[in-house]
């Protein structure tokens, strides 16, 4: 994964480091490498796996620095600090208690379920059994070895029979960081499969925008997008009403066969029978395509020289070869992302801009530690008298020249 920077640079998440990763509180780092026309340029470093904000997690390390057994000592105490005060059996008991004091009954499901969050309040609501802390962009267990074999366990309940993976990471998240933890869950649930001499795949709905739809198809290629549009009532853009968009770009990824996912006809959807799969009202099917085209809930339109459906509101650009919007500059064009190059989506909702900006609040904090120390006096600065001196030799050297 790569995300460009305006000094033509760029930050990728790099293969797995050959030594253990640091850890900040919420498990091991990531490592990124600065990329410029393809070959690295600069140190590689460390950084938060799950926060895209360094306000949230300032963890930052160079891969190759030293750091002294007193700064591992704090680091791995603030770690602690940063912890839950209790654990989670000590939450589920308080939990039990407060059901028998009000003389409330548990509520019971027929479908049994796992969750794993990085939010450790589900453990106040869930048994062990039930939840697991867990970092989804570096596949990490807080709760240790205990943990991942409830997970493993969970997973392998009747040969891994009836089990299906739902997915609702950030949208902000790292794709290929996800696909490598959905991957190492997968990697468990197989192990079932082996033992039973089956060679079925666990069935996956990865929640996710719709413009992420080729990064996720390259590290799961098997994978459909369907056409259901999903809203969140919590969400300010995400939902139906006057406050929300009206076509919500959130749709489901899975590797399930299409015509095997039945969409309500009542919320506008119908099944194309050409394409064998339930797809938006609005979605008709091409003849050229043979396919129903659309990806955000409109009807898209075909372009002979394109050879291709594009959105409404595209035009085809003699100048660029290709369509876009009949107001856009046709030398940038080809740039729907600034940051990543990719059409099919803009700056703001780059999965790669939480890393760039990341590298850049590095050299930023970097740059603010030397102005300190300037500041307290441990760098001299050159005086007035100096730097005029320093002027003056230059002038005198020029003339002699």
């Amino acid at each position: 994964m790569e995300a460009a920077s305006s000094s033509g640079a760029a930050v990728a998440l790099s293969a797995e480091p050959g030594s253990p990763a640091p850890c900040c509180p919420h498990g091991p780092a990531l490592l990124f490498v600065k990329i410029s026309q393809g070959k690295e340029e600069g140190k590689r470093f460390y950084a938060c796996s799950a926060c895209r904000d360094r306000k949230d997690c300032s963890f930052f390390q160079w891969e190759n620095e030293k750091v002294s057994d007193a700064r591992l000592a704090a680091r791995e105490e603030f770690n602690r600090s940063r912890q839950p005060s209790l654990s989670h059996r000590q939450n589920v008991e308080r939990l039990h208690e407060l059901i028998q004091i009000n003389g409330c009954e548990e509520q019971q499901f027929n479908v049994k379920s796992l969750l794993l969050d990085i939010d450790f309040r589900y453990s106040q609501f869930y048994t062990e059994e039930d939840f697991c802390h867990y970092n989804m962009f570096n596949h990490y267990f807080f709760g240790g070895k205990v943990a991942q074999e409830v997970c493993r366990k969970f997973l392998h309940e009747e040969k891994g029979e009836g089990v299906i993976m739902v997915t609702d990471p950030p949208f902000g998240g790292l794709v290929e960081a996800l696909a490598f933890s959905f991957k190492k869950l997968i990697a468990m649930w197989r192990e079932a499969q082996e033992e039973a001499h089956n060679s079925k795949e666990m069935p996956i709905f990865w929640i996710f925008p719709y413009f992420f739809e080729s990064r996720i198809l390259e590290f799961f290629p098997g994978f459909t997008m369907m056409d259901y549009q999903v809203d969140y009532d919590n969400h300010m853009l995400y939902k139906h009403g006057k406050t929300g968009r009206k076509q919500s770009p959130v749709r489901i990824f899975t590797n399930l066969s299409p015509s095997t996912i039945v969409l309500p006809i009542e919320e506008g959807y119908r099944f194309c029978s050409l394409c064998q799969r339930y797809v938006s009202s609005e979605n008709q099917h091409c003849e050229m395509c043979n396919s129903c085209t659309s990806k955000d809930g409109r009807r898209w339109r075909h372009c002979v020289l394109c050879q291709k459906c594009v959105k409404p509101s595209w035009v085809h650009c003699n100048t660029c070869n290709h369509c876009a919007l009949q107001d856009h500059v046709c030398e940038s064009v080809q740039v729907g992302c600034f940051i990543c190059g990719g059409a099919d989506h803009k700056r703001s909702t780059c999965p790669h801009f939480s890393v760039t900006r990341r590298a850049y609040q590095a050299e930023g904090k970097q740059r603010q530690m030397k102005n300190k120390k300037l500041k307290m006096g441990t760098i001299k600065k050159p005086s007035v008298k100096q730097r005029k001196m320093r002027v003056l030799k230059g002038k005198i050297k020029n003339k002699k020249e």
